[in-house]
């Protein structure tokens, strides 16, 4: 359960956000995400139950920065496809 990770987190020193959601992630949690990254210890371990939900979250931080080729080639070589998304990168 997140109340398990939590504690175990923390236990080990570790600061534990959630930021739950389903499907594509929205603006909002785009903005959120950005937030939490900018804003947290380094490095940061997303995670989701397959990965894909993070890492589109994570993608979508850096849209705009002319990265694009570099955000798909990077989630391809951890084992993620998102060019469906390369043009909102």
């Amino acid at each position: 359960t997140v109340s398990a990770i939590r504690a175990k987190a923390e236990s080990l020193g570790l600061t534990f956000v959630a930021l739950p959601f389903s499907g594509a992630p929205t603006p909002e949690i785009v903005h959120q995400m950005q937030e939490i990254l900018n804003g947290a210890p380094q490095p940061v371990l997303a995670y989701c139950r397959t990965g894909t939900r993070c890492i589109t979250a994570w993608a979508l931080t850096h849209a705009g920065q002319g990265a694009a080729d570099e955000i798909v080639d990077a989630a391809a070589d951890a084992g993620y496809d998102l060019s469906k998304i390369h043009h909102l990168l």
